[in-house]
């Protein structure tokens, strides 16, 4: 063998080696930063659990508990009190405490579907009992006639509050964002059809969603359309008709009729909220009841002693 070859096969050798060890020693410090980030997910783990179960503890002393509890049932007691958190209809096994229109409380099981991974292999609630359910809810009807608007573009506007929102303020909401000429009389339609439902049955908003909404043709008038070669034609202005349903929402039943569990949890953020407001109205109501008795007495006794003097 020549020297140039063995001067080739030397520098071959070298370059293989500088490569296996450079590969190793990335491969080391790889390894030992995934393991000192492994190591500190850990340790934080460990100080957030630690920081709970003694802040669990305290709580615990304070209110007079000498038992001592293991840290199983101090994670039991955490995970209770993160769930009783989350909403006050909601139990510790997951299942919903819905209240109906009438006042009737409902038990609801934890999965909306029980053991079916799909919504079609579920089964469904009867249709007579739901048409039974919503013929009891009230409702509050309102229209607006002679729209100087095309129909078809109004009732575009239309559909879409009634299929793509599910309360009064989602809708009011929604239409505010809509790109429509007579998305606002829309709106104020809705609102004047709410505060209806409020003076006549005591519903807020909340209560209520829009059940139809659709846009009808009315009466046209017709103009002359100027054509061509000295010729006319026809032309009609146009003028729509809407009706609008306002019907009180049944939340037992919309949570019964969910296909997930986010949807579920989502109908039963909306009943708390509704009868939180509910409640605060019904306070406020009776306190100014109870005002307006006081300033009918008051006045009634200062007409007693005009008379008298």
């Amino acid at each position: 063998m020549s020297l140039a070859n063995r001067m080739a096969n030397l520098a071959i050798r070298s370059r293989s080696q500088i490569s296996r060890t450079s590969v190793s020693a990335t491969g080391n410090c790889i390894g030992s930063t995934q393991n000192l980030q492994l190591r500190s997910i850990s340790h934080v783990h460990e100080i957030v659990e630690s920081d709970n179960l003694s802040r669990l503890k305290s709580q615990l002393r304070i209110q007079g508990q000498t038992q001592p509890l293991s840290n199983r049932q101090l994670s039991t007691a955490a995970r209770t009190s993160i769930t009783a958190d989350k909403s006050k209809f909601i139990n510790a096994d997951n299942s919903v405490i819905a209240v109906g229109p009438d006042g009737t409380k409902y038990s609801i099981p934890p999965k909306p579907l029980g053991n079916f991974n799909q919504p079609r292999h579920a089964p469904k609630i009867k249709p007579r009992i739901v048409k039974a359910r919503v013929e009891k809810l009230r409702i509050v009807e309102a229209a607006h006639k002679s729209i100087r608007h095309s129909p078809w573009r109004l009732n575009l506007i239309c559909q879409f509050a009634a299929n793509e929102t599910d309360t009064v303020p989602d809708a009011l909401q929604q239409l505010e964002y809509v790109r429509k000429v007579k998305a606002p009389l829309v709106s104020g339609l809705i609102h004047t059809a709410a505060n209806t439902a409020k003076q006549k049955y005591g519903l807020l908003p909340s209560q209520l969603e829009v059940s139809e909404c659709f846009a009808t043709h009315g009466t046209h008038l017709k103009r002359i359309k100027t054509m061509g070669r000295g010729r006319s034609g026809k032309m009609h202005r146009r003028f729509s008709h809407i009706r609008l349903v306002l019907r009180e929402i049944d939340f037992p039943l919309k949570i019964m009729q969910s296909k997930s569990v986010n949807q579920r949890n989502k109908w039963v953020k909306r009943m708390e909220t509704a009868l939180d407001e509910a409640e605060t109205y019904r306070k406020n109501r009776e306190e100014i009841e109870k005002l307006e008795k006081e300033v009918e007495e008051m006045q009634r006794k200062k007409a007693a002693e005009e008379k008298e003097s």
